[in-house]
């Protein structure tokens, strides 16, 4: 099992999470999201060191 920090810009960027995040971080397991969006990768790397509770929103939240 793989986790990774992925920056997703353009039309890396799910459908629901447009226009409010043009690019955003998230975090994702084997290449599958689990946690995000994230304004920061800061934010990101917290939740992948357990410093920070994940957040997965399916609707635009900045």
């Amino acid at each position: 099992m793989q986790t990774t920090i992925r920056h997703l810009t353009g039309d890396e960027v799910p459908q629901g999470w447009r226009p409010t995040w043009v690019t955003c971080w998230v975090v994702e397991v084997d290449g599958k999201t689990i946690a995000g969006p994230y304004a920061t990768r800061e934010e990101a790397q917290a939740v992948m060191d357990g410093d920070q509770d994940p957040k997965i929103s399916q609707t635009p939240t900045p």
